[in-house]
This record gives structure tokens, sequence and C-alpha cells, in this order.
């Protein structure tokens, strides 16, 4: 399944990058991950999205009031 990066930790942590049967995150934020326990974690957490990222919401930064 094709998954894409939202969390800043994908970028700064290399041990988050990849899947351990899967892909890395091409420059473009996204790899091929496969459906398992892993990868349905990591959308929970919403670390990864089943779809792009939206640049503004990305740069956005999230406001607690």
């Amino acid at each position: 399944m094709k998954v894409y990066a939202l969390s800043e930790n994908l970028k700064k942590f290399p041990r988050f990058r990849w899947h351990p049967m899967g892909t890395a995150f091409s420059s473009e934020g996204m790899a091929d991950w496969p459906d398992d326990a892993f990868t349905r974690r990591r959308l929970r957490d919403g670390d990864i999205s089943l779809e792009p990222a939206d640049e503004k919401k990305l740069a956005a930064p999230k406001s607690k009031t």
C-alpha cells in the first residue's frame, strides 16, 4: 500500500523512515509498505497517511487553543 509521510519525526529520525518489510520514504514523502500492524499503528499515530499531505497543513503549526 502507498503511504505518505506526515510526521516531522520521519524526517528527523532515520529509524522511523522505513518499514521493516517495506521501502524507505522517497524525496516526495511516499513509500510502499505492507498492510500490517506496523503500518496501521503508524496510521493511528498520525505519522503517515494514505493520501498525500497538503503542503500547507505540513507548514502550519498545530494550535492548542
